[in-house]
């Protein structure tokens, strides 16, 4: 396989723009590293080759005639497979929509289009987007690039894992309880849950939530989220939960560093989940922003400790759709825990949907009045690294009969807050497991994320670390 598909995306566009490398050329390294290893790794539910390659055709000749779009022109990429592709499967991860074909893009599929970026695929996820784990689905269990034997994470594990063993140079992925960054985290990449309402939901197939739900982007670093965001940040009247607000150049800023941003450690929840491991290498992460000029200091949010009592908001929209499925009876999920929690759900009384409501409530009033105080928050993605596939520790990862999974507590918060908030390598464990760095930062200051973001990642990591997976094919 060509070391051209291990660069990343600001690393190859110049090679594109040029045309030193076509787009055909990479289409072709990209299919035939898909070939070779998503045997082993199952990141993929669709991938037409014709089609892709067809794209690609379109790309250089774009190209050759001065149409270059931009970075992202002939650049390979994925969408998880619960976003609307036109004319392509959208399964949602369940052998029962199998054959539902989308007859339209999804907004954010559109905007990637236009920026010249090519869709090479639909990438496998946890069943109906509820999981952790994405093991034991109807298209097969995917794998971690950093050890194969454990879960890539999820929901959005197949576009974390593919861009990860490089097979595409980013992803598109949906985050309701955290299911961008922890797979982002346990797969040793960059995912971005940008500010609720900044990039369109609209073509993101339910069961989803309407009020915690985001899209965005999985990426090989963070200049790269800052281009995948670019192009599919912005107000689309198609969804309703869609906010206008002003355009940012987001790649331009991530050279101003951290000198002088106030970034707040809320001690007594994030690091109190954390493995003594995990929390270990955040401190040393955090460290390092304090060397770069950034002023530390401690927080408390006090509420969060209640976070478990709020899955009955954070589900209550989920049932509508899926009871007609549920009623066929347990065998119809290929993960039996999502039929209890649906029938589990059906018992939850409105008065606790009410009291839920009001911590939710509570708990975003405490983070706003947090971050009047600082300008980010540093925290572990994850409380552990990711957990071997097929054990008591994965099934200890998944939610059980309507309970939040222990691995989703770190990263609900920011969906229910709709804060911005970026996951970023920061280390390996003795076993050589990736551990994630998140940043929190204020409503639509996801520049201030990346920035951050990205003086740590120069500072420290320099950029993306190809897994054994690919490394030894």
């Amino acid at each position: 396989m060509s070391e051209l598909t291990t660069l990343t995306i600001h690393q190859l566009a110049p090679l594109l723009e040029r045309r030193e490398v076509s787009p055909v050329e990479l289409m072709q390294e990209t299919l035939a590293g898909i070939e070779a290893l998503d045997g082993r790794l199952r990141t993929f539910i669709t991938v037409w080759p014709e089609q892709a390659l067809a794209d690609a055709r379109a790309a250089e000749a774009a190209i050759a005639r001065g149409d270059y779009r931009g970075p992202l022109h002939g650049v390979p990429l994925s969408i998880k497979d619960n976003i609307a592709v036109a004319g392509w499967p959208t399964t949602n991860g369940s052998a029962l929509m199998a054959d539902f074909v989308t007859d339209y893009d999804a907004t954010v599929v559109r905007r990637l289009r236009q920026a010249g970026a090519l869709v090479v695929g639909k990438n496998n996820l946890h069943e109906w987007a509820m999981g952790v784990t994405c093991a034991g689905g109807p298209f097969g269990s995917v794998c971690n690039p950093w050890d194969e034997r454990r879960v890539p994470g999820g929901s959005s594990g197949g576009s974390a894992a593919a861009v990860s063993a490089s097979l595409v140079y980013g992803a598109v992925g949906t985050d309701g309880k955290g299911s961008i960054r922890i797979p982002a985290a346990w797969c040793g990449i960059v995912g971005l849950k940008p500010t609720y309402g900044l990039v369109s939901r609209f073509g993101q197939l339910p069961p989803s939530s309407s009020s915690f739900d985001h899209l965005g982007p999985l990426a090989k670093d963070v200049t790269d989220a800052a281009l995948l965001l670019q192009v599919l940040a912005g107000h689309d009247p198609q969804d309703p939960t869609s906010i206008p607000s002003a355009s940012r150049d987001y790649p331009s800023a991530l050279v101003r560093g951290v000198q002088g941003l106030r970034v707040g450690l809320p001690e007594d929840f994030f690091f109190e989940q954390a493995d003594p491991e995990v929390a270990a290498l955040v401190r040393q992460a955090v460290g390092v922003l304090s060397a770069l000029g950034a002023e530390v200091r401690e927080v408390a949010i006090p509420s969060l400790r209640h976070m478990p009592l709020l899955d009955a908001v954070l589900s209550s929209e989920i049932p509508a759709f899926l009871w007609p499925f549920v009623r066929q009876g347990p065998a119809a999920f290929a993960d039996r825990t999502i039929w209890e929690r649906i029938v589990v759900g059906q018992l939850v009384r409105t008065p606790d949907t009410l009291r839920a409501a009001r911590l939710r409530n509570l708990i975003r009033r405490e983070f706003l009045a947090t971050m009047e105080t600082v300008d980010l928050l540093a925290m572990p993605t994850t409380p552990t690294t990711a957990v071997p596939r097929d054990t008591p520790e994965q099934q200890a990862a998944m939610p059980l009969l309507g309970h939040q999974s222990p691995v989703t507590v770190l990263t609900v918060p920011h969906d229910i807050v709709g804060m911005p908030a970026i996951t970023i390598p920061c280390g390996f464990t003795a076993k050589g497991l990736p551990v994630g760095l998140m940043l929190g930062g204020r409503h639509w200051e996801d520049e201030v994320v990346l920035r951050a973001a990205y003086a740590y990642e120069q500072a420290a990591t320099g950029g993306y670390q190809i897994p054994p997976a690919r490394r030894h094919g």
